[in-house]
């Protein structure tokens, strides 16, 4: 199941950005909190059906197409797990500043 939070969370993020909301705009679309959408967008919570509904009308899709769009990127995917990409660092630890004492400190 953890697959099908991880895939879900990237499409509502990526379907979420493609209608040009922020978290808090679905959020109040939906009639929920905001950080039930970084939950659910993280993959930590999977929605309810009526959840679902209420996303879909926010994104201004169906139900089905979610679940149509769901169901193709787990078959691609293989039920891998999917995370959020990250960026690596660019800045080498020798392209830091160097050390600054503490303020206010004395040793």
């Amino acid at each position: 199941m953890e697959a099908v939070q991880a895939v879900f969370g990237v499409m509502l993020r990526e379907r979420r950005l493609a209608a040009g909301l922020t978290q808090e705009q679905l959020a109040f679309e939906a009639s929920i909190r905001r950080n039930y959408v970084s939950m659910l967008e993280l993959g930590q919570h999977q929605p309810t059906l009526t959840m679902l509904f209420a996303l879909a009308t926010a994104l201004d899709c169906t139900p089905s197409d979610l679940l149509a769009d769901l169901e193709t990127r787990l078959a691609q995917s293989g039920g891998r797990k999917h995370r959020l990409k990250r960026q690596r660092a660019t800045t080498t630890v020798a392209e830091l500043p160097p050390k600054t004492p503490a303020r206010g400190r004395t040793r």
